[in-house]
């Protein structure tokens, strides 16, 4: 396995699986660079299989149209995922095809006043990942002003959270986890439970997928409203931490050979977590009454760690080496490890100038 990667530091560079490890331009750095990097590795080390799996993955989908011959994208095209990535427009492609979904509108707009006049509300970015940007204003009160970034108002439903993680071909689920979040850091989950009867969130998942044709990693966000039917509130088209539910053996099954997979196998691991996050957030409500230190310590003791073999122990030791960097970029400017992590290969509505 090759890993084309802007950060000197990283998780997949610790491991034994990675036989090695080459820079490329950060796509929120340069756009054109990292393609063209990108593309160089691909050439030069004759690879034939490209699978992005992180935030990387809308940049990283304009290079559908320019694979060498023989070599495979895994995935959908840019305009098909931007069209997913993009909350406003995800939420009425649902919404056309009878699935569930929050009243949403954008922010400025008569159906918003509306919205936030009679129920409290979310307001985030159009483009954004790790809750990053996100703000609920309470029923009557005013709404943010619109700017020249994008934001979406969207109705704020009351009930418990899910996400899914699925693995796609040509509009099949070939595998679908839906898991509830354990532990939060922020609003990112990274403590999970998995929830193997949640057949509402799957056949939502199908019925989407099937509607829109989808390939590749495909990821949803669900919230329960009052009647405790789950509505889909976002779209993550690329791997999310569902994935650490399935057997290495089975993922890779499905990406090399997706049109001859049926089905993936998932471990057998109820709950699951991030062993360093979760850590941070024990040592944080050790002394905070109603803070969950007890439910959290007893997670930390008890359930497995996502990353974790002894065959391969490097990416979870050497993991605070790896992201030295981002903790230092999150303390300077005083974001979330989530906001540090991402802000150099998420994509933000800035669209590249090549393509």
């Amino acid at each position: 396995m090759i890993v084309a990667e802007p950060s000197e530091r990283h998780l997949c560079g610790l491991s034994n699986s990675v036989a090695r490890t080459l820079p490329a331009t950060a796509p929120n750095d340069d756009a054109d660079a990292y393609l063209n990097d990108t593309l160089d590795i691909i050439r030069g080390e004759g690879v034939q299989l490209v699978v992005p799996v992180s935030e990387e993955i809308i940049h990283a989908s304009k290079l559908k149209r320019h694979m060498p011959n023989g070599v495979r994208f895994f995935g959908m095209d840019h305009d098909d995922l931007l069209l997913l990535h993009d909350k406003f427009a995800f939420s009425k492609s649902a919404a056309a095809i009878g699935l569930a979904v929050p009243e949403t509108a954008m922010l400025g707009s008569p159906e918003a006043d509306e919205m936030v006049s009679q129920y409290r509300v979310i307001v985030k970015p159009l483009y954004t990942c790790s809750g990053q940007g996100l703000r609920f204003i309470e029923r009557g009160d005013a709404l943010p002003a619109k700017t020249s970034q994008p934001m979406l108002v969207q109705r704020a439903l009351p009930g418990r959270h899910s996400s899914s993680f699925s693995v796609c071909h040509e509009g099949r689920v070939i595998g679908t986890v839906i898991y509830r979040p354990e532990i939060l850091s922020d609003t990112v989950s990274v403590a999970f439970r998995q929830d193997r009867h949640a057949g509402a969130e799957r056949q939502w998942v199908e019925q989407f997928v099937a509607a829109q044709n989808l390939s590749g990693f495909q990821s949803f966000d669900f919230i329960e409203d009052e009647a405790g039917e789950s509505c889909a509130i976002e779209c993550n088209p690329r791997a999310t931490s569902g994935i650490h539910f399935v057997t290495a053996e089975s993922l890779a099954a499905a990406i090399t050979d997706p049109a001859n997979c049926r089905s993936l196998e998932f471990r057998n691991e109820p709950v699951m977590y991030q062993l360093w996050p979760t850590l941070t957030e024990t040592q944080k409500s050790m002394f905070r009454w109603g803070a969950g230190y007890g439910h959290k310590m007893t997670t930390l003791l008890g359930a497995k760690e996502a990353n974790f073999s002894w065959r391969d122990p490097m990416p979870v030791w050497g993991q605070p080496w790896a992201a030295w960097q981002i903790m230092r970029d999150a303390m300077g400017n005083g974001v979330s490890f989530g906001e540090a992590a991402t802000q150099d290969i998420a994509w933000f509505g800035d669209p590249p100038s090549v393509g």
